[in-house]
């Protein structure tokens, strides 16, 4: 089961993207930091093997897939 960790980058599905460091979480919320310095959140989603993932609700829904993160 992979899970997010505080202070490691994580790459979207899309990798031509930047990475997200994670800055801090709950159970179910990460909050992110871009290259750019720009703060944001994402829910935290568990697949059907345990796995996490986190989906970037602040794009349009047809871009979403590509900003999908996973642990």
């Amino acid at each position: 089961m992979k899970t997010f960790k505080v202070g490691k980058k994580y790459k979207p599905y899309q990798t031509d993207f930047a990475p997200a460091k994670i800055i801090r979480r709950t159970e179910k919320t990460i909050f992110c930091e871009d290259v750019n310095g720009i703060k944001f959140s994402m829910r935290v989603h568990k697949d059907a093997n345990g796995n996490e993932y986190a989906v970037d609700c602040s794009v349009p829904k047809a871009w979403r897939d590509a900003y999908t993160y996973e642990a």
